[in-house]
């Protein structure tokens, strides 16, 4: 058939579809009524392509769900991708077989066929990347968020990765209702959701988010890996601090460290840290052993960092789970990088058992860069970066850690170590304050076997004084401690009459 004659074909199946909604590809001239612009979009897809592509050393094989009239699936399939299309409307996949055929050199095919029924009949491994254009809120609609949930989630276990862009319930449309209140809530089931961007529609002046998903791949900065492993806490005692706005991602010798900005409340927090972060690991001081800065980026509505991952278990597991390892070797080498940090005009401002990471050699690595500033303050009670420190002695030497009471146990006087520390901690607190530096800690440290005990066996008044008050606030700790267990205990127990009462009475009307 004759370019020609294709020319016409395809201009009167155009001129058929009840809706031009992206353009028609090569056919500009076919276009110009054209719904959606697709090239704002289509630049991010192209981005995740050939990030996948680097990553993965081959073309892709797509899928691309509610392809319309293939704009999409054409432009990959143009750049070496193997795409097959699915949309419900004949009209649209008329138009698409027109265009494979004026495109024969492009591997591309097209059917006919409701998205529902195709993910159902999807083999794992059979499409390397899917895409899924302002395609699942008619389903949405149709079925509801959960039932879509459930579909995209056995998506998530078939595919490496996919590109959604997502409907908002706040768009003022018949079907808005119906969608879930933050659009990621679908993608809930990918263990990695990275918003690329969001893009204006022709429908409302409300932008839609377009995401990138996979249980498999990071993707940020144009660039992808491979990860293994994810968390949402960044050590096991963090409960929900950042309250589900943070997230980590291991594998291949990095750390993927991904923020969510959409809680106001944490948002100067965050800010703070990766700016913290970025500037320090960007130019480390000389002297401090830190990780390659891999990659940074951010939009109004994310942060990311990758880096190199330090080999080394958690201080912080090794007491907890009552293996050894070396007081001495690790305060020493903690008050190494201290001083290091201060020299440069750096602080540290949450030195505690989860940001020491023990190596093979029981070496101690200081990390939490975004806790590093020009700032000589402590993170939380006692602030005071000395008095702070002392209480991480006391923890690193006895291997308690009671993280259950409002604030750090106050062990801040050097009373209740045992010898080497105390003598060592008594001598740094025998000198005015306005001397304390790391440096001195560090070279008292050093000769702690040396020193002289600077204060009597016996009882002073002001060593009576600090560990009766030390002794007050532990009990303190202790009573809010069971306070809160009793609150919880209490407010179970409402539920569940609640719950019981609830049930009663549904029972009681069926009857």
């Amino acid at each position: 058939m004759s370019r020609r004659v294709i020319k016409s074909n395809l201009q009167d199946l155009v001129s058929a579809l009840p809706e031009v909604y992206q353009p028609i590809f090569t056919h500009p001239e076919l276009s110009s009524t054209v719904s959606r612009v697709c090239l704002d979009r289509l630049e991010y897809i192209v981005r995740v392509y050939k990030a996948l592509v680097a990553q993965m050393q081959r073309p892709l094989r797509v899928l691309d769900l509610g392809c319309a009239q293939g704009f999409f699936s054409f432009s990959l399939a143009e750049i070496g991708a193997t795409v097959h299309g699915v949309d419900y409307l004949d009209e649209n996949i008329a138009v698409c077989n027109e265009l494979v055929a004026e495109h024969k050199s492009l591997n591309t095919s097209f059917q006919v066929g409701r998205i529902e029924d195709v993910l159902q009949q999807l083999v794992p491994g059979q499409y390397d990347l899917v895409l899924g254009m302002s395609v699942f809120h008619h389903i949405v609609q149709e079925k509801g968020a959960q039932a879509v949930g459930q579909i995209l989630g056995e998506l998530a276990s078939k595919v490496e990765a996919g590109i959604f862009e997502l409907a908002q319930a706040k768009e003022p449309l018949y079907w808005a209702e119906a969608q879930p209140e933050e659009p990621r809530q679908l993608l809930k089931d990918f263990d990695f959701v990275h918003e690329l961007s969001q893009h204006e529609t022709h429908l409302s002046t409300i932008t839609r988010p377009l995401y990138f998903a996979s249980n498999l791949y990071w993707c940020l900065s144009n660039r992808a890996g491979i990860f293994d492993s994810t968390q949402k806490y960044s050590h096991s005692l963090a409960k929900d601090v950042h309250q589900g706005t943070r997230s980590y991602y291991f594998g291949n010798g990095l750390i993927v460290k991904q923020y969510r900005l959409d809680k106001a409340e944490l948002f100067k927090a965050h800010l703070e840290e990766y700016h913290n972060e970025t500037t320090f690991l960007t130019n480390p001081p000389p002297g401090f052993r830190a990780p390659e800065l891999v990659l940074h980026g951010q939009h109004e509505r994310e942060m990311w960092i990758v880096r190199a991952q330090l080999p080394g278990e958690l201080l912080l597991d090794i007491i907890r789970h009552e293996k050894q390892y070396d007081p001495a070797q690790v305060l020493c080498d903690v008050l190494e990088q201290l001083v290091v940090l201060e020299a440069a005009g750096l602080y540290h401002n949450d030195v505690r058992v989860w940001n020491i990471l023990i190596n093979t050699e029981s070496s101690a690595t200081l990390f939490d860069y975004g806790a590093i500033s020009e700032i000589a303050n402590d993170c939380v009670w006692p602030h005071d970066i000395f008095l702070a420190f002392l209480i991480f002695v006391y923890e690193v030497t006895t291997g308690n850690i009671d993280l259950q009471v409002p604030m750090r146990a106050a062990r801040i006087s050097p009373f209740g170590l045992k010898d080497p520390y105390r003598k060592w901690a008594i001598a740094f607190w025998s000198r005015p304050v306005s001397e304390w530096s790391f440096r001195l800690l560090h070279d008292l440290f050093i000769k702690r076997d040396t020193l002289p005990d600077t204060y009597p066996e016996s009882d002073t008044p002001i060593q009576r004084w600090q560990q009766a008050m030390e002794e007050a606030i532990d009990l303190l700790g202790i009573a809010s401690r069971g306070f809160e267990e009793k609150q919880q205990i209490t407010l179970q127990a409402e539920a569940k009459a609640e719950q019981a009462e609830t049930k009663a009475k549904a029972e009681q009307a069926e009857t």
